[in-house]
């Protein structure tokens, strides 16, 4: 097997690509089929555990103890991976950083290649950038904070390396990587090669990046336990099979998340259909929604019963550029912060330096220890409440609102950005996600209108209301831009008159 990239690999990179190919790429595309026959379960209705691994949920076991450095995360920052971003995260006091290669970075080739080259430099905390109005400015050479990476799904694909003429996956990549140029630093550092997985969707996918792991511990000369993960629930299979997820991470698990936005548009693309009750605007499927107030209660429960941490949803909220003025999401922020905390999570995620204060000191009021891992919580959660919907009203102003996302979210991808800010808050993958997803459901669903007028959603209006907010929003700009632009409003209608789902549109 050769691997043929744009840039050299280097031999060690190329040598454990080649055995992460020939060990598991056939098995990771046999995984990736398991999926879909489970999510068509789901979606016929099968929403329970799995009868096969009932040992697993009814025994008593624990995953390894945690590595010294990930006893405490409180507050961890969740960003993306640029020199200015990485050396921000570190700098910024949160007990880690989460430089995210999939929700937070570009896909593109060369973005790419640029993230790994800062990784591989902020391992070793020798990482610098020029700011126009600062100078030159340092990773800090003792910062305490550890740095985890978010590798990229098994199921997204690596199109500047190739193993013949097929891209090879990008998992494999980031994996091969980060063990070869930033494993040794990160181990002597901190403890560890500390990473978050998103998009797993079930004990099948948890035990190939398991068995990855182990191999690449291995091939390395490293003990076992060196690689830690924790694994973002994201889905209502990841959801369902969290006990087994951990099992099959035994040695290598550090604890579980949770994605709201990932979670809820993972809602609608399985329990979709004319006849059923559409979501509500966006901005009401907070924390409190049903569904993800059972899913954060029984997660808590799992991960403190099997010796791991719980780490609470991320906030998108940003802080005022008005010190005197402080906005009603903050205070939401503040209040959902000190909820976490009291509930038992051991840490919470921000995106925004400037958060990071406020939502450590929420913790530091209700856990004055390490963690919380002592406290045990007995919710009963039935599958069935992992998948109650949130109910609300749809309104013109979320409407519009989820349109203009979608439309700056794709113009600014295109143009090489990870995220944009729109309305006090942070959007990255997951949250154009669910804003095309909630288009599509209320375009198709016989509930989907204004509560207020009942304006029926539908085709015509969607078409007037994008081409409206993309010219108020790309006039003036550059023709390049306004080219952009006219490509998200198609897409856009393209996946939101689509007579089936679009699973993952082309961002």
């Amino acid at each position: 097997m050769e691997i043929v990239a744009e840039r050299t690999l280097g031999p060690k990179v190329q040598d454990l690509l080649n055995d992460l190919m020939q060990r598991f790429d056939k098995r990771r595309i046999e995984v990736i089929e398991l999926r879909e026959q489970r999510r068509a379960q789901l979606r016929n209705g099968g929403v329970d555990h799995r009868p096969e691994t009932l040992h697993v949920r009814t025994t008593e076991w624990r995953v390894d103890p945690l590595p010294p450095a990930l006893l405490d995360r409180r507050v961890e920052l969740l960003g993306g991976a640029t020199r200015s971003e990485l050396i921000n995260g570190l700098n910024a006091g949160a007990r880690t950083y989460i430089a995210d290669l999939w929700n937070l970075t570009p896909g593109d080739a060369w973005s790419m290649v640029r993230a790994h080259r800062a990784l591989e430099r902020a391992a070793r905390l020798e990482l610098a950038y020029l700011d126009p109005a600062k100078g030159r400015v340092h990773a800090d050479p003792n910062s305490p904070t550890c740095l985890i990476v978010v590798p990229r799904p098994l199921h997204v694909l690596e199109s500047h390396v190739l193993d013949g003429d097929e891209p090879v996956p990008a998992a494999f990549f980031d994996l091969a990587m980060l063990a070869v140029h930033c494993a040794p630093a990160l181990i002597q550092r901190q403890g560890g090669l500390f990473l978050m997985l998103r998009d797993v969707h079930g004990f099948q996918e948890a035990r190939l990046w398991a068995h990855a792991f182990e191999m690449i511990e291995e091939h390395l000369g490293l003990a076992r336990g060196s690689i830690r993960a924790t694994v973002m629930i994201d889905s209502i299979a990841s959801a369902l099979e969290a006990d087994e997820i951990l099992f099959e991470l035994m040695h290598h698990a550090a604890g579980l998340a949770i994605d709201p936005q990932g979670y809820a548009a993972d809602h609608i693309a399985l329990f979709s259909s004319p006849d059923m009750a559409a979501f509500p605007d966006r901005e009401v499927i907070g924390l409190n929604a049903p569904f993800l107030r059972a899913l954060a209660l029984h997660t808590i429960g799992l991960c403190h019963r099997r010796g791991c941490l719980a780490i609470a949803p991320p906030s998108f909220t940003l802080p005022s550029l008005d010190p005197g003025k402080v906005k009603a999401p903050y205070l939401e922020m503040l209040a959902d912060k000190e909820r976490e905390a009291t509930d038992g999570y051991d840490g919470t995620i921000v995106v925004h330096a400037g958060t990071v204060d406020a939502a450590m000191a929420e913790f530091d009021k209700s856990m004055p220890q390490h963690n919380q891992m002592n406290y045990m919580r007995n919710d009963a959660i039935a599958p069935i409440d992992l998948v109650r919907r949130p109910e609300g009203a749809i309104t013109v102003e979320s409407l519009v609102s989820t349109i203009r996302t979608v439309l700056r979210m794709l113009v600014l991808r295109w143009q090489g950005n990870a995220w944009v800010v729109q309305g006090s808050r942070l959007h990255d993958r997951s949250s154009l996600r669910l804003a095309l997803r909630l288009l599509w459901q209320w375009n198709h669903a016989r509930d989907g209108s204004i509560t207020s007028t009942k304006l029926d959603i539908h085709e015509d209006l969607l078409r007037y209301l994008v081409k409206k907010e993309a010219d108020k929003m790309f006039e003036g700009t550059s023709q390049r831009t306004k080219a952009y632009a006219a490509q998200a409003v198609a897409l856009l209608m393209e996946c939101a008159c689509a007579e089936e789902l679009p699973l993952e549109p082309r961002i």
